[in-house]
């Protein structure tokens, strides 16, 4: 508790200044924390209107706008392809990409009348097997139920994941800058820290049923057996692309698995290894899958995901970064922040990912 130390000429005993009374460096924080609060509080509320608003569009609008256009179904009787914006990596959900979304647009578009066809823009590393795979068999679904033709465009980087859901398309056009392939699987990932503890005198004990229960837990090497039933797993899921890619462009599993060693391949490189069909700028692929459809000139209307959500992961994940910056850190919990950095990302597993 603070006292006041200043002279006193009357000689009285010094009291403690009340608890209650603060500094004004104190009051200055308190307030500066109220208003940062009360900013984010109105940007929740704000954004919570703009989204029931949205609510009775469809979330479609121009690339090449500034401003999100939201036109209804009832609005847009023009016939048109839909451009289906497939970026950033292929999970449940982030700041650019959302499963549930894309799947549920997809069956919506199968049978819309007004739709001739899908353009999968493609802008991704990949991500895991599962929402890939996904991915791909609804989009062979539309085809199937729809009639219609789908094309891919490969935009800056469309690898494992990203190429994986390309094999669904009829025809694949890529930039000329853009980076592809990448045809393998990451079944997971072991860091191994049970020297670092051993030397630190940390002890981690795991109850667990079952021998390989905690298997490529941090305080425990990885076993032989551990090792072949994780290459197992990352085999089938690799046999499955392989697989994929050769009936997509008429390949036989040789000629294929020559190729996919994981690399990944420049758009002249995959074009001469017939991963790709073509190399052109983005209108230029449009105006080839105009001419393709011979329906004479169609709109391209885009479709961005919905991420009502990602603005308070945002508001979250900032916080989190000012409240760590503040944060004063052992040596070794500043070593143990720099392994875990150079993990794998927070995907889940077994992946068709590009670690560049």
């Amino acid at each position: 508790m603070d006292f006041d130390t200043t002279h006193q000429h009357n000689n009285q005993q010094l009291e403690p200044i009340p608890e209650k009374q603060k500094s004004p460096k104190t009051k200055k924080t308190g307030l500066i924390i109220l208003l940062v609060l009360c900013g984010i509080w109105g940007g929740l509320s704000l954004l919570n209107r703009i989204n029931h608003t949205k609510d009775s569009f469809q979330g479609t609008f121009s690339k090449d706008s500034p401003i999100k256009i939201f036109i209804t179904k009832e609005e847009s009787s023009q016939k048109y392809i839909a451009v289906l914006h497939i970026e950033g990596t292929i999970q449940a959900a982030n700041e650019t990409y959302n499963q549930e979304w894309l799947i549920s647009t997809i069956q919506d578009l199968t049978y819309d009348p007004h739709n001739l066809g899908l353009l999968l823009y493609i802008d991704s590393p990949g991500g895991g097997v599962y929402e890939s795979d996904e991915v791909y068999l609804e989009l062979l679904d539309y085809k199937k139920n729809s009639h219609k033709p789908v094309w891919a465009y490969l935009g800056t980087l469309a690898a494992s994941g990203g190429y994986y859901i390309a094999c669904a398309a009829d025809y694949i056009v890529a930039n000329r800058n853009c980076l592809t392939g990448s045809i393998g699987v990451i079944a997971g990932q072991s860091v191994d820290f049970s020297e670092f503890l051993d030397k630190h005198g940390i002890k981690v004990t795991t109850f667990t049923a079952g021998s390989n229960k905690d298997m490529l837990g941090m305080s425990t090497p990885v076993t032989q057996e551990q090792a072949e039933i994780m290459q197992s797993i990352a085999d089938d899921c690799y046999n499955q692309f392989i697989e994929i890619v050769a009936n997509s462009r008429k390949l036989t599993l040789q000629q294929v698995t020559a190729l996919a060693d994981g690399r990944i391949y420049t758009a002249r490189q995959a074009l001469n290894k017939k991963l790709i069909d073509d190399i052109s700028r983005y209108q230029e692929a449009c105006d080839s899958y105009q001419a393709a459809l011979r329906k004479g000139s169609v709109d391209f209307v885009h479709y961005y995901p919905e991420t009502e959500l990602d603005f308070m992961d945002y508001v979250m994940k900032n916080i989190k970064s000012f409240v760590s910056g503040l944060t004063v850190t052992s040596p070794t919990e500043n070593l143990l922040q720099r392994a875990q950095e150079q993990v794998l990302p927070e995907i889940s597993y077994p992946a068709y990912y590009f670690c560049p």
